[in-house]
């Protein structure tokens, strides 16, 4: 790694996800959460699962000699092409497996239901999933991505910015970081209530295609989020502040309108 250890320390596990997407596999392989939980201190993320930085140092040499898919930087894509991607790879995914989950649960439910407890709250999970994903992503492509969009063509055309309806782009970003953090909370339960996706040694076809499907849908779901937190709001929020605040925006139309009449 480019970066020393002693400044690793320091480093939060967003910040390093982000400079070093291919850190991700040893996050995701030590049960790290590097998402929603991307403020901890690489140091404090280590300690908690029994780990050294120097050890995280040596797993992340060892993963770059390993062709990765979550080795893309964003860093110098425009946020347009980053929110393209996020909803080609992330929600497009997001809404299918979601349409197939809950049909696939119900029915590993009604032939296994009364011999495994934890199915019926499996069929719960995947509801909420559901219930709550949906909407946030439609917003997102509806409100946010639009805003951003329209943000970074005025910057690069030295146009006037737009003025939000939502005040600044921190006030839907906030709300949509509360509920990838709800979202965190219901992958994380349904990692224990399955056992780590472990299906047992009766399970059927479906049984285990759900779990194995389910365990995938996890993984994404993290990348989804770490783009969208560590990447995508994080440079929307600087390029509004380099922009002006949206007050600035709106007194200076004014002040515009008022000299031209």
């Amino acid at each position: 790694m480019n970066n020393t250890t002693s400044s690793l320390h320091e480093q939060t596990i967003g910040e390093i996800a982000a400079e070093l997407p291919i850190a991700i596999r040893v996050f995701e392989a030590w049960k790290i959460d590097y998402c929603c939980g991307g403020k901890q201190t690489l140091s404090e993320a280590c300690t908690a699962v029994g780990k050294s930085v120097e050890e995280f140092a040596a797993a992340v040499d060892s993963a770059v000699a390993m062709p990765d898919s979550l080795a893309t930087d964003w860093s110098s894509e425009s946020l347009r092409t980053l929110s393209g991607h996020i909803v080609d790879a992330y929600h497009r995914y997001t809404r299918e497996e979601l349409a197939t989950f809950a049909p696939l649960a119900a029915k590993v439910l009604g032939v296994h239901g009364e011999r495994r407890p934890e199915l019926p709250e499996v069929v719960e999970l995947v509801r909420d999933l559901t219930t709550d994903m949906l909407p946030h992503m439609l917003k997102e492509e509806q409100v946010l991505f639009p805003y951003v969009a329209q943000l970074e063509e005025a910057a690069e055309s030295g146009g006037p910015p737009p003025t939000p309806f939502f005040g600044t782009v921190k006030n839907p970003i906030r709300m949509m970081m509360l509920e990838h953090d709800r979202v965190g909370e219901l992958l994380g339960r349904l990692r224990v209530v399955t056992d780590d996706y472990t299906p047992p040694e009766s399970a059927c076809f479906s049984y285990r295609e759900l779990y194995r499907r389910l365990t995938e849908f996890e993984l994404r779901t993290h990348e989804h989020i770490h783009i969208e937190n560590n990447v995508y709001f994080t440079r929307a929020v600087s390029l509004e502040e380099r922009s002006g605040s949206p007050e600035e925006f709106a007194f200076s139309h004014a002040c515009g309108s008022s000299s031209g009449s």
